[in-house]
């Protein structure tokens, strides 16, 4: 085996899809519990998911990747990721060409997490109310809009709606 072929990973190229890269490594499957890639595959039967774990890394040393084969992954839901995850990239993929997105923490985010506080309105099912959070970026947590409960950035993937 020639030199430096050991270091490298088999894993096909993908034409139309997502790739999620610079995931810390061994935090693949928190990734993928976010991105709900379970429901995907289970929905979408020509979508193929590779998640490699603990591949070298010139930035980080140890990462993980997720290839995402004929799905985008939604820009929401990585904006989401980097509340947990600061050095994560998303790379579209159209065609052959990468285009790539640098998530950002948003300033509020909207119905995909369930708030911490049990008694919070937004957690009755009696009462059809989305649950809001506001982002206090310089703490690090998210801030219910209705009960001010505070989460943690950290937490986040244990309050994800799946």
């Amino acid at each position: 085996m020639p030199e430096g072929e050991a270091d490298r990973m088999l894993v096909s190229r993908i034409e139309e899809g997502t790739v999620v890269d610079h995931i810390p490594d061994w935090r693949a499957n928190t990734v993928s519990r976010v991105l709900r890639l379970d429901k995907l595959a289970r929905m979408q039967a020509d979508v193929s998911v590779v998640i490699l774990q603990n591949v070298a890394s010139r930035h980080l040393g140890r990462k993980d990747i997720i290839k995402i084969d004929r799905w985008h992954v939604d820009e929401k839901d990585a904006d989401i990721l980097c509340l947990v995850f600061p050095t994560i990239t998303v790379n579209y993929i159209d065609e052959g060409k990468v285009s790539k997105y640098e998530p950002q923490v948003p300033d509020t985010i909207e119905g995909r997490i369930r708030c911490p506080e049990l008694n919070c309105i937004s957690n009755t099912e009696r009462e059809p109310v989305t649950p809001r959070f506001s982002t206090l970026k310089k703490e690090s947590l998210l801030q219910c809009r209705y009960c001010d409960a505070l989460l943690a950035f950290a937490s986040v993937p244990e309050y994800v709606r799946t």
